[in-house]
This record gives structure tokens, C-alpha cells and sequence, in this order.
């Protein structure tokens, strides 16, 4: 519990809900100068709802403003609790950057080549179930996200996975750790028939072939080799990122939450690239 409403950032003012996401001094380097218009003309507001609705009226700028005040909001929380924080400085960049990533995977109505359509995401063949798997870095936070998704021959989600780990060593690391988090998790519900994918190729040659146990991820690879004989039919499969989108996208979304597991059901975040994979299905 709070002992005090003290501002922890500036240490002078009340910590209104106003004060802490826009009006404290310190975060004039997270507002200004992009959005020192807004500032002005919310002057002499008090009241957060009366900020958004201003903020809503330049539609140009309301994704990166509503990005820029979760980043505060979860960098006010880390520090409070002692965690790795980012520097205020950096959060405009990082608000810049969600922003380019919702709409890199968000789906658009565009005639798709058919190129583009050979790498899309293919359900498995009936009876068994489909586990795609996904790691992303965030190197300012000094963390990584694991993403997992479980699907059926139908392309209904069974089970969906996103949890932040601490930083590892490599990028291949983080892909192997994703690729284990996924067994186990599939070991966990009681999937006995699996086809496993990620977008790692030489990570997944790694664990098809049982190579690099001297690496510095070979442990993680051997992990994974011990889990696959829990189950009675199993295969990995390498598929291009544009196959394997739920799995990033839910990899990418770990840096707000440590683990989060879905039964049925995927974050509003993920839902329409999970729906543009569905529509392929019967294409």
C-alpha cells in the first residue's frame, strides 16, 4: 500500500492519475515537442478523460499518444517495484516503434500475390494439433518475450502463450527457449500428436538434426530432445515469418505482462492476425 501520494518522479506534486501520465515536469522530454500543442491547449484541464478527449481530436497522432502513456504508466509500475526501467528519453522512440509494429502485422484488404499466400499458416493434418512458436528481444528493457499459440486442424486456437523472460545471450537463444516453452506447454494440456513450427530456420535444422549440444543453447537443446519423446507423435517444421505472425505477435506483447496463458481465446491484440490466418484456410 501507498504510504504517501507524492509524485515518485518529480517529488512535488500529488500523484493524480493527470500528473503522473502527462502534466509532471519531468516527463516534458516523453511530450515535447511533438505533442507541445496538446500541451498547450490542455493547460488548465484536471481531469484525464478531458485530456484524452482532446488528444482524440488529431486522429494522426492518437496511436502514438495512447502507446506513449501505457509506456509511462508501465515504467511508473517498474520503478515502484524496483524493476529494470527505461529511461524517459527513450520511451518516445519506443512508442514510435509499437506503433510500426501494430501496423507491419496489422491486416489490410489488399490483393495478396500468390507468392505470398504460399507462406501463409497451414493448419495441421486432422488429429493432430499445431504449436507455433515465436521470440522477440527488448534490448532497452533488457528483456525478451516468448509467444506460443496452439491450433487445431481447424485453425480453432486450443491454448496461446506469452510470457517475458530476462535477456539472453543471443537471438537463437531466445528461439530455442520459445521452441521449449512451447513442448512444455503442450506437455502441460496433455498434447500427445504435434507438429511444431517456428520462423528460425537454423534453429529448427538444430533441433531436427541434434546438432550445436556444444553451444552456448545446447543444454536448451537437449531439453527439448528429452520432451519429444514424451509425446507419441511429433515433427518441426521451419515456416517464413508471414506463416508464423500469431506466434510473433503474441511474443512481442510479453514486455507488458511476465506470463499470461489463454485457453480458447487469444488478447484483443492478436485477434486480427489470427483471423487473416483463418481466411486463408479454405482459399
Amino acid at each position: 500500500m501507498l504510504q504517501a501520494d507524492t509524485c515518485p518522479n518529480c517529488n512535488l506534486d500529488s500523484e493524480t492519475v493527470v500528473h503522473a501520465l502527462w502534466s509532471c515536469k519531468k516527463l516534458d522530454t516523453v511530450w515535447l515537442p511533438k505533442f507541445a500543442k496538446l500541451k498547450e491547449l490542455s493547460a488548465s484541464l484536471s481531469s484525464f478523460a478531458d485530456l484524452l478527449s482532446l488528444a482524440l481530436q488529431d486522429p494522426s497522432c492518437v496511436e502514438e499518444f495512447a502507446n506513449t502513456i501505457s509506456l509511462i504508466w508501465m515504467n511508473r509500475n517498474r520503478a515502484f517495484f524496483k524493476s529494470v526501467c527505461m529511461p524517459l528519453e527513450k520511451i518516445p522512440e519506443q512508442a514510435r516503434a509499437l506503433v510500426q509494429e501494430f501496423h507491419h502485422i496489422r491486416p489490410t484488404h489488399a490483393k495478396i500475390p500468390r507468392t505470398a499466400r504460399a507462406v501463409r499458416w497451414k493448419p495441421p493434418p486432422h488429429g493432430l494439433v499445431k504449436i507455433n512458436f515465436d521470440g522477440a528481444i527488448f534490448s532497452t528493457y533488457s528483456s525478451a518475450g516468448l509467444g506460443v499459440i496452439i491450433r487445431d486442424h481447424a485453425g480453432l486456437v486450443l491454448a496461446a502463450l506469452s510470457q517475458s523472460i530476462p535477456l539472453p545471450t543471443s537471438v537463437e537463444t531466445v528461439e530455442v527457449m520459445a521452441a521449449r516453452r512451447a513442448l512444455l506447454l503442450a506437455k502441460e494440456l496433455g498434447f500427445e500428436r504435434v507438429v511444431v513450427e517456428g520462423d528460425s530456420e537454423g534453429v529448427i535444422q538444430a533441433i531436427r538434426e541434434k546438432t550445436l549440444l556444444s553451444s552456448g543453447w545446447g543444454h536448451l537443446l537437449k531439453d527439448i530432445h528429452a520432451l519429444s519423446l514424451s509425446f507419441s507423435c511429433i515433427s518441426f517444421l521451419h515456416v517464413k515469418r508471414s506463416g508464423n505472425r500469431v506466434a510473433h505477435s503474441l511474443a512481442r506483447r510479453s514486455f507488458c505482462n511476465p506470463l499470461l496463458v489463454w485457453m480458447e481465446e487469444l488478447p484483443p491484440d492478436s485477434v486480427d492476425v489470427y483471423n487473416q490466418d483463418l481466411g486463408f484456410i479454405n482459399e
